[in-house]
């Protein structure tokens, strides 16, 4: 299905999938921006839906999902199949919608403390004339939660199916006959898990819950020890391992790409948030204190001392504060569950730590943007101590655990965990990695949602659009271009549509006249470190690209080749790849810091080049399906080993320098983990010196680089790339249950 909204409003909405049952989140009306949470940028309505969230854990993707064995449905999930289909919609939403524009089997929740919205839904549903399923918190509208059994969906989606058989396949039909039995899956206690009740754990209960696990009664989970809390979070994640494990491999997994190893996530405030909220006289004083203690902590365990436990106690605005910051937190504690029971992926909850990295972050762009040469040269020492404090704030037992798990890593937080070290190398340079910020919390609950996947051939990569948008005078304008004339030469197969634009408007036509998947943005980007938004510079203009909502179509794919387009020194995060992805484009290849206007150029070619010959055998070679987020992570890895190449041994063009990139290439695209290893060990035999000699030297390089700086965002995972003997099965894999049914 095809449906995305703008703070619940549909835009598009295309139901592939008859037999598939579409859950619907109903929140209250549109709010004002000064009516979201002021930490995390939440509306408030989803508090009222937190039940509904779990009780979605539990809830089949489609009719037939039931009438299989669980153990072969979670088999299905790990590959990416059998997503649960969940949106939140307001309501003013819903009462626009008619007949035609629902899918069969519509399930809606309303809100506890909300009984205007239910008594709504039910007005709605008798002007229509529709029968959806409404599961309410209220008696006597529609269906108690309470009382909720899932024989009634079962009846529900049965009776819908048979009144619509007309439009169904005749083996559509027969999975509507077969599904009419009991959807109950049988028990099975998990008596070895210790059930902990907090927020650290319950993704990864959801995960264990979706898979037909019955968890024992949760105990109410608190301790003043950080190991404690540590140790809760790699038990819960390790038990979901253990069970990913135990399913083994199977040959379905090949028709998608592999699924995230594991998640890492971690809460976030707004940056500049005492800039965002005034309140005056006591209450204002109480409620900067209650922030700076929220603000300060840097571990999971409570940190109040005497004064503090009696403040939080005695103040109202003190508890006020406290509430809403622990409904932020179960909001996307719950949203970040509900894709961990996606596709029974290990959640890995961090420390707030990991966000007090801001100071040694802002210390390095500050290094980086400086113009003297001698300043740069404290870039690898600065690198190095955003490194170690990422290190203490993600802590040895974590880091340990991602070495255990394979796989790419989908990283849920604003700090730059891509900077992580693993064995020295930056963590997206061991391992394929995509991340989410988590500010505005709006933004992330709509990444949050289940995605479907993009599946393309090769085809479909190569019609790229390029905009350029230097002014006529700027001596970078031509820059790109120059590469690009090479590119079309060298690859003809290559769609290249390039436009210069002056304008906004330009743009904007540009935009909206280009069919294809791939947008290249090639121009200046000004950050966002002291001024609120980062912007995009279009001739003489300056644009902000959240103002282009509802203006434009935003193709899927961004990449941005352009300075500070996600700045990890940014004031807020109303960055331009955060605005792309509020544009709709489901992945962003972003720019931490600024880059080399020639080194961005020859990143592009490496792309154009990548699109051209290694994805239209990539599929074959690897004899399976490969995502989005591999072909830019591989290209990233060869990006680096260039730069440390041209430092350590020879520029490019050089036998030195053709050699020792040639064997890297070869084990980056072989998917060598120990590719970077190897190349320090070729250095050091160049240089006549032992590895050990010269991995501080290679390290430097790595600081310096270019290529550190970018970031991918969103969800570049459900872009997949297959051919054509593979699409169709995977398709009717992940759609779940049109035609042929595949288990493991």
């Amino acid at each position: 299905m095809e449906l995305r909204e703008n703070a619940g409003r549909v835009a598009v909405i295309k139901w592939p999938d008859p037999l598939r049952i579409y859950y619907f989140l109903i929140l209250g009306d549109d709010e004002l921006p000064a009516h979201m949470s002021p930490f995390q940028g939440f509306g408030r309505n989803w508090v009222s839906l937190h039940w509904a969230m779990r009780a979605l854990t539990s809830m089949p993707a489609d009719i037939d999902e039931r009438t299989h064995d669980a153990a072969d449905i979670a088999v299905q999930r790990i590959a990416g199949g059998r997503r649960l289909s969940w949106y939140p919609l307001d309501i003013a939403a819903l009462e626009e919608l008619t007949v035609d524009q629902l899918p069969i089997c519509c399930v809606l929740f309303s809100g506890a403390g909300d009984e205007a919205v239910a008594r709504r839904i039910e007005a709605w549903r008798a002007k229509v004339n529709f029968a959806a399923l409404h599961i309410s918190q209220y008696e006597g509208i529609g269906i108690s939660g309470w009382n909720f059994q899932l024989g009634l969906l079962r009846d529900y989606c049965i009776r819908k199916l048979r009144v619509a058989a007309k439009n169904l396949t005749g083996k559509q039909s027969q999975v509507v006959t077969r599904s009419d039995v009991s959807w109950d899956w049988p028990e099975t206690t998990l008596e070895s898990y210790d059930v902990k009740g907090h927020n650290i754990a319950i993704p990864n209960h959801m995960a264990m819950a979706r898979v037909g696990y019955t968890l024992q009664p949760s105990v109410h989970f608190a301790s003043e020890d950080e190991k404690d809390y540590t140790d809760a979070i790699i038990e819960s994640a390790g038990a979901v391992l253990k069970f990913r494990r135990a399913v083994g491999n199977h040959d379905i997994f090949a028709l998608n790409a592999a699924t995230s190893g594991a998640i890492l996530f971690e809460p976030a405030f707004f940056r500049g948030l005492y800039d965002r909220v005034h309140v005056p006289g006591a209450e204002g004083k109480a409620f900067r204190r209650a922030l700076r203690y929220f603000q300060k902590q840097r571990g999971l365990s409570p940190t109040h001392g005497e004064d503090d436990k009696k403040f939080f106690v005695t103040s109202k605005m003190a508890r006020v504060i406290s509430g809403i910051r622990a409904d932020e937190l179960r909001t996307q504690t719950l949203a970040v569950g509900l894709l961990a029971a996606q596709t029974t992926t290990p959640v890995v909850r961090l420390t707030p730590g990991v966000n007090h990295v801001f100071t040694a972050l802002s210390d390095y762009a500050r290094n980086v943007r400086a113009e003297r040469p001698e300043a740069r040269r404290k870039a690898p020492r600065l690198f190095a101590e955003i490194q170690r404090q990422l290190s203490v704030a993600v802590g040895q037992e974590r880091v340990d655990f991602i070495k255990r798990t394979s796989g790419p890593l989908k990283i849920i937080s604003d700090a730059p965990l891509e900077w992580l070290p693993i064995d020295d190398l930056p963590l997206s340079f061991r391992r394929d990695c995509s991340r989410i910020p988590v500010t505005p919390g709006n933004v992330l609950m709509g990444q949050l949602l289940s995605f479907e996947p993009i599946f393309v051939a090769p085809s479909d990569f190569r019609k790229v659009l390029v905009v350029s948008s230097f002014a006529p005078t700027d001596p970078l304008r031509d820059l790109l271009s120059g590469s690009i004339n090479i590119i079309r030469d060298a690859w003809p197969e290559l769609e290249l549509v390039h436009v210069k634009v002056s304008s906004i408007q330009e743009l904007e036509a540009a935009l909206n006249q280009f069919g294809g998947a791939i947008l290249i943005f090639d121009g200046h980007g000004f950050p966002n470190d002291k001024k609120p938004v980062g912007k995009l510079e279009i001739g003489s203009q300056s644009l902000d690209v959240w103002s282009l909502r509802g203006k434009v179509r935003c193709p899927p794919i961004i990449i941005l080749s352009a300075c500070d387009t996600h700045g990890i020194d940014a004031s807020s995060h109303a960055t331009v790849a955060n605005g792309f992805i509020a544009l709709g484009a489901r992945t962003v290849l972003a720019t931490f810091l600024p880059v080399d206007c020639r080194r961005s150029a020859m990143l592009i070619g490496r792309l154009m080049h990548r699109l051209a010959e290694f994805t239209p055998v990539a599929v074959r070679a690897y004899g399976r399906a490969i995502t989005w987020t591999e072909i830019v992570s591989g290209m990233l890895r060869m990006s680096l080993a260039t730069e440390i190449i041209s430092e350590l041994a020879g520029p490019p063009g050089s036998a030195i320098f053709d050699d020792l990139q040639g064997h890297a290439n070869i084990e980056i695209n072989g998917l060598d983990s120990h590719w970077f290893d190897k190349l320090i060990d070729r250095l050091a035999s160049v240089r006549g010196l032992a590895p050990s000699a010269i991995r501080p030297s290679v390290l430097a390089a790595v600081a310096k680089s270019d290529t550190i700086r970018y970031t991918q965002l969103g969800n570049p995972e459900t872009i997949v790339l297959s051919d054509e003997s593979l699409i169709e099965i995977a398709l009717q894999a992940l759609v779940g249950t049109s035609d042929n049914q595949i288990s493991g």
